[in-house]
């Protein structure tokens, strides 16, 4: 039984059904091999539980397939590697043990993105170990790994004002509210011994890391009849000075929170780079970007928008708030996991690549 079931097309665009591989390895072939590998090493099983761990490991291998042919078709080339064959055996005997299929979809993941890669790297030694880890883990330690990673680590695209970045987060964490409802400081120091999470000094609350990757959203609006009469630039004329120097540019516009006042118009740094580029201001660069972050919204704001916006995510925000976990970032086999969480939690749809978060 496929667990996912996603087509995708649109104009000169042609479907491919999972079924068919156009590539040295075919479908048969590579199932066959797959399926080999985890039978020789099941053999030993009573012939109960050996009928159903193959059923379980078929059924893991369908899944498996299917997403790697949408996602990494031209990988299926390398289930023939040593290394790759290790890691789907170690995958299908992880499920053929529970017959989870929560872990099941998340093993999945995993796997084709380790399928992708046969170069000894970083990535690829996490991925390995991501793949055992996950077996060791329940509901609330996935959302855990996951709503870390979409606080501290993900940078959401084509987000144009607050309310569209926290319905993008509810997306990912609110299929996960029950289990980060349960998750305990017990549960932090396991996945802090297994290596998915660790806890280093200073590290910033929720609405501090928002400010840092989003700032232009998180911008309280500056009154420009506050505004110097003359604009020197200096760093004690605040950003009122550069904002009202620029108030007729593509640089500044309406405030979020209060149209009455003004901010940088730009979501996050790399945006307001692109402005300056474009509209001639690189000579005032330095005081943009410096106004771009002078006027933070207050941390209780932030944390009353989301809690307003969403019930579930003001959940997993106090769930979150309410054990050592916001001291806490993800290992790069944490990551490897939390990726293929919000994927699992999101349908199959969360297609931001691995190789952004461990390249």
């Amino acid at each position: 039984m496929i667990w996912r079931q996603k087509q995708k097309g649109g104009n000169g665009s042609t479907n491919i059904q999972a079924q068919v591989v156009q590539c040295g390895v075919s479908y048969d072939d590579a199932k066959s091999i797959a399926m080999d590998v985890f039978i020789d090493n099941f053999a030993k099983l009573s012939q109960t539980a050996h009928r159903l761990a193959i059923e379980r490991a078929d059924e893991f291998t369908e899944n498996y397939l299917s997403e790697l042919h949408e996602r990494e078709p031209a990988a299926v080339e390398n289930i023939e590697d040593p290394g790759i064959q290790s890691d789907i055996l170690e995958a299908q005997a992880g499920f053929a043990r529970s017959g989870d299929r929560d872990l099941g979809e998340v093993l999945v993941d995993i796997l084709v993105d380790r399928t992708a890669r046969t170069e000894r790297t970083t990535a690829s030694l996490a991925l390995s170990a991501a793949i055992n880890t996950a077996q060791k883990l329940t509901g609330p330690h996935f959302a855990a790994l996951s709503t870390l990673f979409v606080f501290k680590q993900l940078r959401i695209k084509e987000v144009t004002d607050p309310q569209s970045l926290y319905r993008r987060m509810s997306i990912c964490l609110t299929p996960m509210r029950e289990d980060m409802a349960r998750l305990s400081n017990s549960d932090i120091h396991y996945l802090t011994a297994l290596g998915c999470i660790t806890a280093p000094m200073g590290s910033p609350p929720i609405h501090q890391t928002l400010h840092q990757t989003y700032p232009g959203l998180f911008y309280e609006g500056i009154d420009i009849s506050l505004a110097p009469k003359r604009f020197s630039g200096a760093p004690e004329d605040g950003p009122e000075s550069v904002v009202a120097k620029f108030k007729d540019t593509p640089a500044v516009a309406p405030s979020f929170r209060d149209p009455t006042k003004f901010q940088i118009a730009a979501v996050d740094h790399s945006a307001l780079k692109r402005i300056i580029t474009e509209n001639g201001l690189q000579e005032h660069g330095s005081y943009l970007e410096r106004a771009l972050t002078a006027r933070p919204v207050n941390g209780d704001t932030v944390m009353s928008e989301m809690r307003t916006h969403d019930s579930a995510l003001g959940g997993i925000v106090d769930a979150y708030n309410a054990t050592s976990l916001i001291n806490c970032r993800n290992t790069a086999i944490g990551t490897a996991i939390a990726h293929a969480s919000v994927r699992k939690a999101t349908g199959g749809n969360f297609i931001t690549a691995l190789d952004i978060f461990l390249p």
